[in-house]
């Protein structure tokens, strides 16, 4: 089984890929920093693929995914979890930096959905899991430009799953509280597991969704740390 992760150099994206392939899946592994892919390649003993892609620019997405996709008979899905987030007031985003937040954590997902869709569609089988965030279903200030491209992952997806399902693709939306990863410029392991989800156990969660029976679709989840303040 082949699965496409995105943001899979760090954080969740690395752990779930050995993850995947410590369970002998294949993985295509996108990211743009092509030294940690490669390490990352190392440490799987060769079950993870890089794929260098910048999912900032929207111009790469579908050239390079559409090169990766070729030589795969067959896709058993894709995990949509590239992002980033800034913690400041609205204000103090460029224009430019609130239109990279939207294209990261929204536009890049549909992008790539677009890419691999047909082919999903044709086997009449597949998992399409976007890592969205508990900011799509509740309000924080200081994240207003991120919380609407969640919002919008969020609309994305139900509204996908309505329209593929009955051609046997599923389409599920992961909302996740604090993950003790490098968002907004934090070190992966500095958080307190108390207040944070550790990436190796929500990566667990994701497979777990992924290996439901066939006749069964997680919609949505939302898994929270215990001391999280809501």
């Amino acid at each position: 089984m082949t699965w496409l992760i995105t943001g899979a150099s760090r954080g969740l994206g690395r752990h779930l890929a050995l993850q995947l392939a410590q369970r002998g899946h294949r993985v295509l592994a996108c990211a743009r920093d092509a030294d940690r892919l490669q390490t990352l390649a190392a440490e799987s003993g060769g079950a993870v693929v890089p794929v260098v892609i910048d999912l900032a620019d929207a111009t790469q997405i579908g050239p390079r995914l559409g090169e990766a996709l070729a030589r795969e008979a067959h896709i058993s899905g894709v995990v949509n979890n590239a992002g980033f987030g800034a913690y400041k007031p609205f204000l103090e985003h460029s224009e430019a930096e609130s239109i990279q937040l939207v294209q990261v954590n929204l536009t890049a997902a549909i992008q790539v959905c677009h890419a691999v869709l047909p082919r999903l569609l044709a086997q009449r089988s597949g998992h399409i899991v976007n890592v969205g965030s508990d900011l799509a279903r509740r309000p924080l200030a200081n994240m207003a430009v991120y919380a609407a491209a969640k919002h919008g992952l969020a609309g994305f997806s139900h509204s996908l799953l309505r329209e593929v399902k009955q051609a046997g693709v599923k389409v599920s939306l992961v909302n996740s509280g604090i993950v003790d990863t490098d968002f907004g410029g934090a070190a992966e392991g500095s958080r307190d597991a108390h207040w944070s989800l550790r990436p190796a156990q929500l990566a667990q969660l994701i497979i777990q969704l992924i290996e439901q029976p066939g006749n069964v679709v997680v919609d949505e989840l939302s898994v929270h740390p215990l001391g999280q303040d809501f």
